[in-house]
């Protein structure tokens, strides 16, 4: 979020939001687990579909140097969270 403010997007931009929703669904996720509750599985289910978002808006980005990365790094945390949705 930090580098696609400073390349000049909006805190309301479409990259920016959902990159925001994306790290709190991750703790959302995260404090799920640890408490093993038992929406756990729908959280990582958001955050899975969230994050391979994340991935595509980033891949169309090809303007942005850093865009690759940032997509390799969501789909990374989507194939994370696709063990916790057949689990339980």
């Amino acid at each position: 979020m930090t580098r696609l403010l400073a390349r000049g997007l909006g805190v309301s931009s479409a990259s920016v939001r959902m990159l925001r929703q994306c790290a709190e669904l991750c703790e959302l996720n995260v404090r799920a687990l640890r408490k093993e509750s038992r929406l756990a599985r729908r959280t990582a289910s958001l955050c899975f579909e969230l994050s391979n978002q994340v991935a595509c808006e980033a891949w169309r980005d090809a303007g942005d140097p850093g865009a690759h990365d940032l997509s390799r790094d969501a789909l990374r945390l989507a194939r994370s969270c696709r063990p916790l949705l057949f689990s339980y």
